[in-house]
């Protein structure tokens, strides 16, 4: 068994019922993948609270420590939702 694989994810959610079972913040809407790349695109820990109020520092933590354990997850998730809506026209 890996390290990851018995590792518990305080504040970190999976629900079929919420965005298709991606892992969320418990309590809301808000992808684990959201905090990853608002991390990867250079905002801190503050920048990310003030973006998202209702979260708290140690949901943050959580989120990054679950990216850590779940890299290939969660950079499949950021990586589909960059990708435009199948049908979508680039304009000029």
């Amino acid at each position: 068994m890996t390290q990851a694989a018995s590792r518990s994810y305080p504040y970190i959610h999976s629900d079929p019922e919420v965005r298709a079972g991606a892992p969320t913040i418990e309590g809301t809407r808000i992808p684990v993948a959201t905090i990853v790349r608002s991390h990867q695109l250079g905002m801190d820990l503050d920048e990310i609270l003030v973006q998202f109020p209702s979260l708290r520092p140690e949901h943050i933590h959580a989120a990054l420590l679950y990216y850590f354990d779940h890299r290939a997850q969660i950079d499949r998730l950021i990586e589909e939702s960059e990708l435009p809506p199948a049908g979508a026209v680039e304009l000029d």
